[in-house]
């Protein structure tokens, strides 16, 4: 019978395998030094052009939420015009 000695091995190899397990603060490290330096280094602008990209993104935003609410609508429409004509046809 080889199966006797099964279910030993298994624990001990599950306990091997939780000893290997490393810590939040040993991958953290690890990924700190391989990555190297952490810090973002952003380029100077000046107040103008800050405010006119500020501008421009406000502007794309509020187009693309026109956008969707047009399709919005749109869907709606066709939804509500498909039931009527299911259901009242």
């Amino acid at each position: 019978m080889g199966y006797a000695g099964q279910p030993m091995k298994v624990v001990k190899a599950n306990r091997a395998l939780l000893q290997k397990r490393n810590t939040f603060k040993e991958v953290r490290a690890l990924y700190q030094d391989a990555a190297g330096r952490t810090e973002l280094e952003f380029k100077k602008v000046s107040p103008e052009k800050l405010a006119q990209i500020k501008n421009e993104i406000r502007r794309t935003a509020k187009v693309a939420a026109w956008k969707e609410t047009g399709i919005y609508l749109v869907c709606t429409a066709v939804v509500l015009y498909g039931l009527y004509w299911l259901f009242f046809n």
